[in-house]
């Protein structure tokens, strides 16, 4: 299988530190790819789409199969009427007109004519939420310091010795290095 494109693509990118350590790059792009997936509503294995995504972005893989969880049943009653209200204020109708209707016929979310609202409102606010997500974990995620300081009072100096030997073709040595305690 080494040598494959199958292992080329997938093995390679699938052992990435990136896929799996938080970091602020990988986090904010597996939450970019993530959160319009799971606002899609009676999507189907949702989790597997969510994990191909964040492999073409490098994202955060455990970010995403978590965030696939924000779409469950006990999520619906609030996730449901939101994309159709969003939805059919965005196709132009009165908002208090369609709040209105959410909350006396919350069965009609599930009509031909609603779902229409639905998905157009879900793919509004999972661009949003994504963006907006992306937007917040990018500017808020402090990276750790990669190097830390040397300890207290000491402090590494790399110079040459005064006196040695210059360095030149025949002698190939490195010259003298002072470490000084301050």
């Amino acid at each position: 299988m080494r040598g494959t494109f199958l292992h080329n693509w997938f093995g390679d990118r699938i052992l990435d530190k990136a896929l799996w350590q938080p970091t602020r790059g990988s986090l904010a792009r597996g939450w970019l790819v993530s959160f319009p997936i799971t606002v899609i509503p009676f999507l189907p294995a949702q989790s597997l789409f969510a994990c191909i995504g964040a492999l073409f972005v490098r994202g955060n893989l455990l970010l995403s199969i978590a965030v696939q969880f924000l779409s469950t049943p006990l999520t619906a009653p609030v996730h449901l009427p939101a994309c159709y209200f969003v939805g059919e204020v965005v196709r132009g109708a009165d908002p208090r007109e369609v709040w209105k209707e959410v909350r006396t016929t919350p069965s009609h979310l599930l009509t031909g004519r609603a779902v229409q609202s639905l998905y157009l409102g879900a793919a509004v606010i999972g661009i949003l939420g994504g963006a907006a997500g992306y937007a917040i974990l990018h500017g808020t995620w402090k990276e750790k310091p990669r190097r830390r300081a040397p300890a207290s009072g000491v402090v590494k100096r790399d110079h040459p010795v005064p006196g040695a030997k210059p360095k030149t073709p025949g002698n190939r040595k490195h010259p003298k290095v002072v470490r000084g305690v301050i």
